[in-house]
């Protein structure tokens, strides 16, 4: 199976084979050095000379024409009915086989007749309103390639995929012949017509059974098959022309589809009421749709059944298509419409920047055909040292060779996996490392346990176990949707998750071997140092036995931390206003314990280093301050424990500088992922400390 950019490619290839087969068909159409235009009720033409004339009639050989104003009409469904629009498509064949035979002329207001030849068209000849409904349409359609390709597959998404192919067939057949000199063949023009009613029929048709399947499905697909039913009948009654009037056959079945359509907006207002991320989805998609409809609607089709003039060209009013398209493409990037990840965008930066290395290549190419011998090796010196080294650069990072052997994706799983694990330990590493090796458009850890690494969505998604059941990592597009998962990225994976094992048994192993060595050292010190202890504690005088008491306490917590038992936050809380109350005591200082916090624990580190913490800071603040106040301040926050200790003992003045004991709270804080502050604030000198709890 393709790839994701692949199909993606192939999707752009055949949008680019279309646009160029209608600038073939567009530059087949014969024109004249005459041009020709409208001045009310008549035809005016310029001649190669530059006078202007009146046209009264067109002939050759053996027929007449009367020159009439319609023959340069843009869009020949506005006429009244049908009858007139197959006069207009004979008169138009007549023209155009006169002009190829060399036998028109035509003939002014008084009698002179002028021979019309023909000439070829070019390039630079199009114009403008011709690159523009064309540029839009194509463009319509790459947005909605982008749309239907990464997506889920489902009745919405068809739809929505279905209104751009219809928008380009509409567009596009416009295009050829609203910017006509004024001959093309009868037959061309009423088949390019009847494309033009067909796209137009299909998008009122597809955009309806989007807007009841979007973001809800509808209540049946039977519902949203009668749509394209509606589209069949309406097609079969304007080409084989049942009734008498385009109004009647085409434009009221384009505007009463397309108001049942928008029926789906108010059902699906009602379906997803109270669901915020839907009722979102929905407002922008009515909101794009709205305004890039609106104009046509009112501009074109109402007049169009009206029988009334429209405002502005239909060409104008078809490039408003687009607003809808672009409204859609910014709501896949506010909103995640479709369900679309923001990886979305790197496959437009993907396709546009391969675009522009091949305009680029087309672009020099035509620059040296166009050189002269000086100027072409200077060209072809500048390219080879400049612009290749460049564009191989540039084309290896959009189309880069993923083929891994195994020093490659080791050297990529393995420090990312470390990397994980030391940055995050509940986390197993193995996202990192799977993120690394295959670098795929979407990477989410999802419920459900998997037994094995499997493909699916044929090669576009890879399953992988994760060693915390029950859960499992899912993969889309390998390497930014260059490639799909290969038998060989099944056997990577499971490589992965053994290097995952292997890491995780030499971390037990570690641990455990450390954590003998610290059984051993808690050992040693409890039956040397504390015997030591406690002979001192008996043989000291009387106003000595606090500090030995003091010295017994502490090495007491330094084995308890060494034992790696979590203790609550109410009992860390406990201990902590207890020493301090007992050092303010000793000191003659007043203490304001203010205390709120949560349920939660302290791992033993955690315990540790934070009761080192207070203890220095409320040594500072008795030692090297003359406060007779100290407060302390306990704050539980969702997920961490804020501390401050303040004094008011400092001269308000002065700056602080950087201390050796303060730096050594800083160095304790960030072992443990917290945080530490100091300075002067409301006249008080304060430390401020946050610690990671865990509950």
């Amino acid at each position: 199976m393709f790839s994701l950019k692949t199909r993606i490619a192939m999707g752009f290839l055949l949008v680019v084979a279309y646009g160029l087969m209608t600038i073939i068909v567009a530059l087949s159409l014969p024109v004249s050095e005459i041009h020709f235009r409208t001045d009310k009720d008549t035809i005016v033409a310029t001649l190669e000379d530059g006078r202007e004339i009146s046209v009264t009639q067109f002939s050759n050989d053996r027929q007449r024409i009367p020159a009439d104003p319609i023959l340069l009409l843009e869009e020949p469904d506005v006429l009244p009915g049908y009858a007139a629009m197959n006069d207009f498509f004979r008169a138009h064949q007549f023209l155009e086989s006169a002009l190829t035979s060399g036998s028109l002329s035509l003939q002014d207001e008084n009698g002179n007749a002028v021979a019309i030849s023909s000439s070829s068209r070019s390039l630079v000849s199009l114009p403008g309103l011709f690159w523009l409904q064309l540029i839009c349409g194509l463009s319509g359609m790459v947005i909605c390639l982008l749309v239907w390709v990464p997506a889920r597959s489902d009745i919405a998404i068809n739809s929505f995929a279905l209104t751009g192919l219809s928008y380009v067939l509409f567009s596009s057949a416009a295009a050829i012949y609203s910017t006509r000199e004024l001959f093309m063949p009868g037959q061309l023009f009423a088949l390019l017509s009847g494309i033009n009613h067909f796209g137009a029929l299909l998008f009122s048709a597809s955009l309806g059974a989007f807007l009841w399947n979007y973001p809800r499905q509808a209540p049946s697909i039977w519902f949203s098959g009668m749509f394209y039913l509606l589209f069949a009948v309406a097609i079969v009654v304007d080409q084989a022309q049942l009734v008498t009037t385009p109004a009647a056959g085409f434009h009221s079945w384009v505007m009463g589809i397309f108001l049942l359509g928008l029926g789906g907006a108010f059902w699906q207002a009602w379906k997803t009421r109270g669901h915020r991320q839907d009722r979102i989805a929905l407002r922008w998609t009515v909101l794009s749709i709205v305004l890039g409809t609106v104009f046509f609607a009112g501009g074109m089709i109402v007049p169009a059944m009206l029988t009334m003039p429209t405002p502005a060209s239909q060409g104008l009013l078809f490039t408003t298509f687009l607003l809808m398209y672009l409204g859609m493409a910014m709501g896949v990037v506010r909103h995640r419409l479709f369900n679309l990840e923001p990886w979305w965008f790197s496959l437009w930066s993907w396709l546009l920047g391969g675009l522009v290395i091949m305009l680029s290549d087309l672009l020099l190419a035509t620059l040296l055909t166009l050189s002269g011998p000086a100027t072409l090796a200077l060209s072809v010196a500048l390219i080879g040292w400049l612009y290749f080294p460049v564009r191989q650069y540039l084309w290896g990072k959009l189309i880069r060779n993923q083929r891994q052997g195994l020093d490659s994706w080791l050297s990529q799983a393995l420090p990312a996996m470390l990397q994980e694990q030391q940055n995050a330990p509940e986390q197993s590493g193995i996202a990192a490392a799977l993120q690394a090796v295959f670098s795929p458009l979407s990477l989410k850890r999802a419920e459900g346990p998997v037994a094995n690494v499997s493909i699916e969505d044929n090669g576009n998604r890879l399953l992988v176990p994760d060693s915390k059941e029950p859960h499992h990592f899912e993969l889309l597009h390998p390497h930014d949707g260059q490639r799909v998962f290969s038998r060989h990225d099944v056997e990577t994976s499971k490589l992965v998750l053994a290097l995952h094992t292997l890491v995780n048994q030499t971390r037990t192993a570690r641990e455990e071997g450390a954590s003998e060595e610290r059984n051993r050292i808690r050992r040693d010190m409890h039956d040397d140092l504390g015997a030591k202890l406690l002979h001192l504690l008996h043989k000291s005088p009387a106003d000595s036995k606090p500090l030995v008491r003091e010295a017994i306490a502490d090495l007491r917590d330094l084995l308890k931390a060494m034992e790696g038992h979590a203790l609550s936050l109410d009992a860390a809380a406990s201990q902590w206003r207890e020493e301090t109350s007992r050092r303010c005591r000793d000191h003659d200082v007043t203490l304001q314990w203010n205390e709120n916090i949560i349920p939660a624990t302290l791992h033993a580190m955690q315990f540790s280093e934070t009761t080192r913490i207070i203890r220095e800071a409320v040594s500072n603040a008795l030692k090297h301050s003359e406060t007779p106040l100290l407060s302390v301040t306990l704050h539980g926050d969702t997920d961490k424990l804020n501390i401050i200790i303040a004094n008011s003992g400092l001269d308000p003045s002065a700056t602080p500088g950087p201390q050796r004991g303060l730096n050594i709270m800083q160095f304790r804080a960030s072992k443990i992922g917290g945080g530490f502050e100091f300075g002067i604030a409301d006249q008080h000198w304060q430390v401020l400390l946050s610690v990671p709890v865990n509950r």
